[in-house]
C-alpha cells in the first residue's frame, strides 16, 4: 500500500510511462498566457529598467514595494477589468478574473520575469487558487482539526511509520517502537488516508510529503534497522543522489524505463545501487522542494531532457537483456 501511495503523491505509478518529476508545472503553463495588459496605474511600484529585484523569501513580494500596496492595487485593476466585461461573470469567472489581475500587475512591478511569477504562484497557491504547493511551507496545522492526531498517531508519525516500511522495517518493530497495537494501526492507516481525500486544498498530502522528506530522523525510529542490508555502495550512493542532480534525473529515468520492461523499478534500484524506496522518495521530495523555490524554467527542461535521454538509455539496455524491444512482439 505504501509503495502505491507514495509512487502517487510523487507521481511515481509504476503504470507510468513519462518522467516522474519534471513534468511541466501547471503555474509555468499558466504564466505563458498572460498578457501584460496591468493598467499604468501606481507607476510609483514599477523599478526602472535594468533593477535588479530582491524578493521575500516567504511570499515571492518584490521588496520595493508593500504587500498592502499590491493588495490595494490589484483589487483597482480587478474592478477595472471587472466593469469592461460585456456579460455577468460567474463566480469561478470572477476568481479566475481576480487571478489574472494579480498575475499582470505582479507581472508588471517585477519586470515581467515569468520564472518569478511561477515561485509567486507556487508560494501563494493556497490563497489563490485554494491548493497548497510543497516547498512553502502554507500549511498551519495548529487549530485545524485535520490535523489532530489519530488514535495518538500524528501526521509526522504516520510518515515516519510509511518511510520505516518502505526502507523494510518489519511492520512489528515499528509499531512496538510507537508504541499502539497492530488493530490501533489497521484503523490508522485507514482514517489518515481518508483526511487527506477531504482536505480539498490538498495541505495535509503537502505536509505529509514534508514530512517523510525528514521522517528518517523521527525520534522513536531513528535506530530501527530494515530486515534486509542494503548493498554494500548504498550509502555512497545515496549521498551522490542527494547532491548530484544529473544521478538523480538517471536513476528517475532508469526507473521510469524498468516499469515500461515490467520489472519493479524501485526493486532494481535497490539491487544495482542499494538505495530502498523511501530514501529515494525522501530524496525526491528534497528535489521537488528546491526546485520549486528556486524555479528556472530553462533549468527544468535542461534535466527533463537528461532524464529523458538516460531513460531511453536504459530502455534500450532492458530491451537487449530481455531479447528485443517491446514493439518487437507486435503484429501489425
Amino acid at each position: 500500500m505504501f509503495k502505491k501511495f507514495l509512487n502517487n503523491l510523487l507521481g511515481n505509478d509504476a503504470g507510468q510511462q513519462q518522467p516522474q518529476e519534471q513534468v511541466t508545472n501547471p503555474f509555468q503553463q499558466q504564466a505563458a498566457r498572460h498578457n501584460n495588459d496591468a493598467d499604468d496605474d501606481d507607476d510609483d511600484n514599477v523599478p526602472v529598467q535594468g533593477t535588479q529585484y530582491q524578493f521575500d523569501p516567504h511570499t515571492q513580494h518584490g521588496t520595493h514595494y508593500t504587500k498592502e500596496a499590491f493588495d490595494a492595487a490589484a483589487n483597482r485593476h480587478y474592478e477595472e477589468m471587472l466593469a469592461d466585461q460585456d456579460e455577468v461573470l460567474s463566480e469561478n469567472e470572477k476568481r479566475n478574473l481576480k487571478r489574472e489581475a494579480v498575475t499582470q500587475l505582479y507581472l508588471k512591478w517585477n519586470g515581467h520575469n515569468y520564472d518569478q511569477l511561477v515561485q509567486f504562484e507556487m508560494a501563494n497557491s493556497l490563497e489563490l487558487t485554494g491548493y497548497a504547493t510543497q516547498g512553502f511551507n502554507q500549511v498551519k496545522e495548529e487549530g485545524n482539526p485535520l490535523y489532530e492526531p489519530i488514535h495518538g498517531i500524528s501526521l509526522y508519525d504516520y510518515a515516519g511509520i510509511a518511510h520505516a516500511m518502505a526502507q523494510g522495517v518489519p511492520e512489528a518493530t515499528i509499531l512496538k517502537a510507537i508504541g499502539i497495537e497492530k488493530a490501533v494501526w489497521e484503523e490508522v492507516n485507514i482514517l489518515w488516508p481518508e483526511r487527506m481525500k477531504e482536505d480539498a486544498s490538498f495541505g495535509i498530502m503537502t505536509k505529509y510529503g514534508e514530512y517523510f522528506a525528514i521522517a528518517g530522523e523521527h525520534p522513536k525510529l531513528l535506530n530501527l534497522k530494515p530486515a534486509a542490508a542494503a548493498t554494500s555502495g548504498g550509502n555512497a550512493n545515496l549521498e551522490k543522489l542527494k547532491t548530484d542532480r544529473y544521478f538523480y534525473e538517471e536513476l528517475c529515468g532508469a526507473r521510469t524505463a524498468a516499469y515500461e520492461y515490467g520489472l519493479d523499478g524501485a526493486q532494481w534500484i535497490l539491487e544495482n545501487f542499494g538505495i530502498n524506496l523511501s530514501d529515494f522518495q525522501a530524496v525526491a521530495m528534497d528535489w521537488m522542494t528546491a526546485q520549486n523555490q528556486q524555479f528556472n524554467s530553462n533549468e527544468i527542461h535542461h534535466y527533463m531532457d537528461y532524464q529523458l535521454q538516460k531513460q531511453k538509455e536504459y530502455a534500450e539496455k532492458f530491451a537487449k537483456e530481455q531479447g528485443g524491444n517491446i514493439a518487437d512482439d507486435i503484429a501489425f
